[in-house]
């Protein structure tokens, strides 16, 4: 990026979760070290409707793997976050700030009806009607590994050129891996679940490679940071984004009966993306010397050089704006999973064990598949319950989108397998839309035929994990033109074309 132009380069970055805090973070990092002149600096805007991470990025459960994607083309970016993660949490203090820390992980067989009774009743041909509904919780059936994480994935050999057939799997929640190659542990090994309805457990992650965060802490974290390198941030709606080649290329200001030109100021002329030209005596011209301008619900509309889409569920909203009319739907496939969660605060401390479990014998097909994590506050957070196929979310994140049966099914399924979450739940009602792509992997890619416009979103049920690594990628698409830290070539718009 060059200083010279009288008018700083202006970077826009559209929705404030993880991805779009995250590139925000790195971008100013960067450019603050580069400019210790911040009258010099590239200007950077982060644009957000709501509130920072008010949806999936401040409503997961902030799992992190490190090797849960090997085999997949997301295996790198995967493993060099999952690396950023910690050297972020050593470089600001994220064991305190946004609850980082290493954990083990499992994965469970459970049964909801305890098992020396369910084989009693089995034998004796005595089970009640009413028994019969208490289904069971089953294992996580061995499978391959390399199923990555969306509503709807498509599996492809990575040595198989891009037209092959593709395969296919449909589920929603985090993959474990093949639970036959790791060894069974004893139920007590997780003393916070109900043993009597443990039939089989494995432990599938240690604390050198799985651990969690608060998502909605660390967005937060990196914001502050963010900002306070000179960060500006805007709450309002785009609207539109439009190339400014459409537009009136300039402005005349006349010179007025006293002879002077009757021209904005430069402050103003910067704001407004205005550079003049023509005698200082004489008529002069206000050219348009950025290329887009985005167009907002309320304030000032912003002139722009470079625009990054990292609006999560709601990205293919940008197939409406002018500037990106040569992106088609079939490139960014992205929607909303709808999936529930609640948090649990129990009396004594739960371990930081995470606990993977599926029910009803179902794999992946079912509305029950939750995942259990104790937090370092003495919360408990427990999603599940993806209800329906993607779809797009309502146009207001904060709008309800819970379902009243699903939720209380979790509650249920929590009280069944957890004494210790018994009773103790402080929030339930709630849910958020995932951003899933059809293809299983996230869009982090420049649109080839435009001047600077960025995508970066789909990350489903690994965007906690992925975003510190995507918005550093991007962050060196905008400032660099390339990115050296990692390949994106699995990741481009184009790819699937």
């Amino acid at each position: 990026m060059s200083s010279d132009s009288k008018t700083r380069e202006t970077i826009i970055i559209i929705g404030a979760g993880i991805v779009g805090v995250s590139t925000a973070y790195f971008a100013m990092k960067r450019i603050s070290e580069e400019y210790p002149d911040s009258a010099e600096r590239p200007r950077v805007v982060l644009v957000e409707q709501c509130e920072p991470a008010c949806s999936a990025s401040g409503k997961s459960g902030g799992f992190l793997a490190r090797q849960w994607s090997d085999g997949t083309d997301t295996e790198q970016l995967a493993q060099f976050s999952y690396d950023l993660h910690a050297k972020l949490a050593i470089e600001h203090n994220g064991t305190a700030q946004w609850g980082y820390r290493p954990l083990d992980t499992f994965c469970a067989e459970i049964d909801r009806i305890p098992v020396r009774q369910a084989k009693q009743l089995k034998a004796t041909n005595q089970r009640s009607d009413a028994e019969s509904v208490v289904t069971s919780i089953e294992v996580i059936a061995p499978r391959d590994h390399r199923v990555s994480p969306s509503a709807t994935v498509h599996l492809k050999r990575s040595d198989a050129p891009d037209d092959d057939p593709l395969q296919t799997s449909t589920h929603a929640s985090i993959p474990v891996p093949d639970v036959s190659a790791v060894k069974a542990v004893p139920p007590e090994t997780v003393p916070w679940l109900h043993n009597k309805v443990i039939t089989k457990l494995h432990q599938v992650g240690n604390t050198s490679n799985t651990a969690q965060v608060d998502p909605l802490k660390l967005t937060r974290v990196l914001l502050a940071e963010a900002k306070a390198r000179g960060l500006e941030t805007v709450r309002a709606k785009v609207i539109d984004i439009c190339e400014t080649a459409h537009r009136p290329p300039f402005i005349e200001f006349p010179v007025d009966k006293s002879g002077r030109n009757n021209e904005p100021p430069p402050d103003m002329l910067n704001i407004m993306g205005l550079s003049m030209i023509g005698q200082e005596n004489g008529p002069r011209h206000a050219m348009k010397s950025q290329p887009y301008i985005v167009l907002l619900d309320q304030g000032t509309d912003i002139p722009a050089d470079k625009i990054v889409v990292a609006c999560g569920a709601w990205a293919t909203s940008c197939l409406r704006w002018e500037a990106f009319r040569d992106v088609s739907a079939s490139q960014i496939p992205i929607q909303g999973l709808r999936v529930h969660y609640l948090l649990a605060k129990p009396k004594e401390p739960v371990p930081a064990q995470a606990v993977f479990a599926e029910i009803n014998g179902t794999v992946y097909s079912g509305e029950d598949a939750i995942e259990i994590y104790p937090r370092p506050d003495g919360s408990v957070f427990v999603c599940g319950e993806a209800l329906d196929d993607p779809e797009m979310p309502p146009h207001n994140p904060f709008e309800p989108v819970y379902s009243k049966r699903a939720t209380g099914r979790l509650k249920q399924i929590v009280n069944d397998v957890s004494p210790a979450l018994s009773l103790d739940i402080i929030q339930y009602g709630l849910a958020c839309h995932l951003p899933v792509h059809a293809r299983g992997i996230p869009v982090i890619s420049k649109v080839p035929s435009s001047k600077g416009l960025y995508i970066a979103a789909g990350h489903g049920c690994w965007g906690i994990l992925n975003g510190p690594a995507t918005g550093l990628a991007v962050s060196e698409l905008l400032i660099d033109g390339e990115c050296s830290t990692l390949d994106l070539s699995n990741f481009r718009l184009n790819r699937w074309a």
